[in-house]
């Protein structure tokens, strides 16, 4: 028998082999498959657009039972404006839902729950009229109503998801019979590979001395030492490895001569290569310069230093986590009697929430200036930065007016951390909390007003989330708490030792753990109203520097 037909039976029997077991993997892919897609569909439903559908109308929920007999009409008015944004995305992902099933048990579980989550919906709406038209007998009935529809809904709910659980159990029964069939045909390979064995055996004694030959030929052809005498036994037998043999001498000469050129090649890109990573280590450096500038530029943008006066003195630091930050502060004279001061925290970082936070400070002190209220202040900046925020941003903002004559401080809070007031007795708290959602979201909400009066010593700290949030190697957060004890004695410190003590606090416990968030705040002490003459000397100093200025 020549070596072509023992080829050709040893390669008949190794694709009847390769048959068999592609046959069973493509059997227990196949099954694997069909049950993987059933269930990857059936959990797309549950974890996106159901869990969407429960969260949204829990949130509604909280809407409809915050309105009672003593809600103001202004209350209920903004509550069911927020209610009806919640309500038509409720309406849009239950039309997304329906759109998605393919399967028509699943559709079936599914229409149940949206019809009862529809009825519920329906009900609130009338709730929302009822308390409108001060029909408060009504509202009581349907909100026994609406009890009754959520009791529903979420018995709608257990049916969907004991229906997706039986879906699984199917599922398991399939995986466990195609388990079984990849066992069967695992057997009858093993059971087959010893013969192989012994024909493959008996085969490549009468082919291994050629074979080994050109092996070694190959060997001597990738060492570069390679002579076509050196198989020239091989080359002149009359059968298919005599064939190879005289095939292989006449591709080692022509791979020897294209290795000699192909170095020769190698050589020319590898200098192409080392002046293009020149060229890109330059355009790095360039971009690292101008992140620098942008840095420099940013740190500019923001107030270095509170100005002199007799009435309060203050600190601030801006530390951004990336090249460039997010946060600010900010502090502007208002008027003859009043100071703003601001600590806001855009969303993200890099340069997006740096141009956020130029935009967002502009806004926000351009309309401060204008003599409007803290409340009235952020409202107009919401309305501006929502007209102008394409990629969908917001900043959280606390803005305040201190009174330099009254001490008194007036203050509105767009979802920012409230700041921290030390008294002169020691005494350390939070600012009441006034609400308001962060802005650039919605355009058209208002933001409630609190106030306070600052005794002579007392000492108000803004700050950002990156101080309270700053982590350590173990994830565990620096907290309000730790804060709070860091600034106990500060009531006694001058405002350089309170920004040392916060920024070595906060040091002390991250460790050597990288910075995940921006870290800005600032501190303001009310040293008590000015005396007469000293507001006359800040006078004529202004008025000089205003003369100075118009005559450069």
């Amino acid at each position: 028998m020549t070596v072509k037909r023992k080829l050709y039976g040893l390669a008949a029997l190794g694709i009847l082999i390769a048959a068999i077991v592609a046959a069973a993997a493509v059997y227990g892919v196949a099954a694997m498959s069909s049950a993987s897609h059933s269930i990857f569909n059936n959990a797309l439903l549950v974890n996106k657009n159901v869990s969407t559908l429960v969260v949204l109308f829990e949130q509604s929920r909280t809407f409809v039972r915050g309105v009672n007999a003593n809600t103001s009409k202004d209350e209920i008015a903004r509550a069911d404006a927020a209610f009806n944004v919640i309500d038509q995305k409720l309406a849009d992902t239950s039309i997304d839902v329906f759109r998605s099933i393919t399967n028509e048990g699943v559709r079936e579980a599914v229409t149940a729950f949206i019809a009862a989550l529809d009825q519920s919906r329906r009900v609130a709406t009338e709730i929302f009229e009822s308390w409108k038209a001060g029909d408060a007998e009504k509202a009581a009935r349907l909100y026994d109503e609406d009890g009754r529809n959520e009791a529903a809904m979420r018995e709608a709910l257990s049916t969907l998801t004991a229906f997706l659980d039986r879906l699984a159990d199917q599922e398991l029964s399939a995986l466990e019979e195609t388990q079984r069939t990849t066992t069967l045909v695992a057997i009858a390979v093993a059971a087959a590979v010893p013969f192989l064995i012994v024909i493959a055996f008996l085969v490549a004694r009468q082919i291994a001395t050629p074979i080994a030959a050109l092996t070694f030929a190959a060997r001597d052809v990738e060492r570069r030492k390679f002579e076509p005498r050196s198989i020239e036994a091989v080359a002149g037998q009359r059968n298919e490895l005599g064939s190879l043999a005289r095939v292989f001498q006449k591709m080692a000469v022509d791979v020897q001569r294209r290795e000699e050129e192909l170095e020769g090649l190698v050589h020319e890109r590898t200098r192409d290569l080392e002046a293009k990573n020149e060229l890109l280590e330059k355009q790095h450096k360039r971009m690292e310069t101008e992140l620098d500038i942008a840095r420099s530029l940013q740190g500019a943008m923001l107030p270095q230093r509170m100005p002199k006066h007799p009435s309060y003195s203050g600190r601030a630091i801006m530390r951004p986590a990336r090249e460039l930050g997010g946060d600010f502060y900010d502090f502007f004279v208002i008027g003859e009697d009043e100071i703003g001061l601001v600590i806001a925290d855009v969303s993200g970082k890099g340069v997006p929430a740096a141009f956020f936070m130029a935009i967002s400070r502009t806004v926000l002190q351009s309309s401060a200036r204008e003599g409007r209220s803290a409340g009235d202040c952020l409202a107009e900046t919401n309305s501006i930065l929502c007209e102008q925020n394409p990629l969908d941003m917001f900043v959280t903002v606390f803005y305040g007016i201190l009174n330099l004559r009254t001490g008194e401080l007036s203050y509105a809070n767009g979802g920012h951390n409230p700041p921290i007031i030390v008294r002169q007795s020691g005494e350390v708290a939070e600012l009441p909390i006034t609400g308001g959602i962060a802005m650039g979201i919605m355009p058209g909400f208002s933001y409630d007003q609190g106030s306070l009066t600052l005794e002579k010593g007392d000492t108000l700290f803004l700050y950002t989330d990156g101080i309270s949030e700053a982590m350590d190697t173990e994830g565990r957060e620096f907290t309000v708490d730790r804060l709070v004890a860091s600034l106990s004695e500060s009531h006694s410190q001058s405002l350089d030792i309170v920004v040392s003590n916060v920024t070595d606090a906060v040091s002390r416990f991250v460790g050597d753990a990288p910075q995940h968030d921006d870290i800005t705040y600032l501190v303001v002490r009310y040293k008590g109203p000015p005396e007469p003459i000293e507001l006359e000397t800040i006078k004529r100093v202004e008025d000089a520097g205003s003369w100075v200025m118009k005559a450069v």
